[in-house]
C-alpha cells in the first residue's frame, strides 16, 4: 500500500480532530468516529460547528471555509479529509504538542488526544 501525501497528513489530523469533534460536540458519545453526522449524530449547530471552525483554523492555519465548502462536511470523516488535503498542499501546517495542549487547555483539559 502506498502513501500519498494526502493520506499520510489525514492520519497525521484524524486524531486531533476526532479528539476536538468529541470534545465540543453537545451531545456526548462514549467514542467520535470519522462516520459520525456532525448534526444528525453529535448534535451540532450553527454556533458548536463555527467553535469547530475556529479552533480548527487557529490550529492548523486554515483559510476560512466558503458557505459553500462548509456545506459539504457532513461527517467528521469530511473534517478530517478536508484539514488532511490542506496540510497536503501546504495550505495548512500540523500543529505542534505544545499547540495541541494549549487548545485544550482552553477546554481545562490536558493531555493529548492522540
Amino acid at each position: 500500500m502506498t502513501h500519498t501525501p494526502a493520506a499520510s497528513a489525514t492520519e497525521a489530523v484524524a486524531p486531533v480532530v476526532l479528539g476536538m469533534t468529541r470534545l465540543i460536540a453537545p451531545r456526548k458519545l462514549p467514542e467520535v468516529t470519522a462516520e459520525h453526522r456532525l448534526i444528525g449524530d453529535l448534535g451540532f449547530h450553527s454556533l458548536v460547528l463555527a467553535e469547530l471552525g475556529y479552533n480548527l483554523e487557529d490550529l492548523y492555519g486554515l483559510r476560512s471555509l466558503t458557505p459553500e465548502e462548509a456545506m459539504k462536511l457532513e461527517r467528521v470523516g469530511d473534517v478530517i479529509d478536508f484539514v488532511g488535503t490542506e496540510v497536503a498542499a501546504g495550505r495548512a501546517a500540523l500543529p505542534t504538542d505544545d499547540e495541541v495542549e494549549l487548545l485544550l487547555a482552553r477546554y481545562d483539559i490536558g493531555g493529548s488526544t492522540a
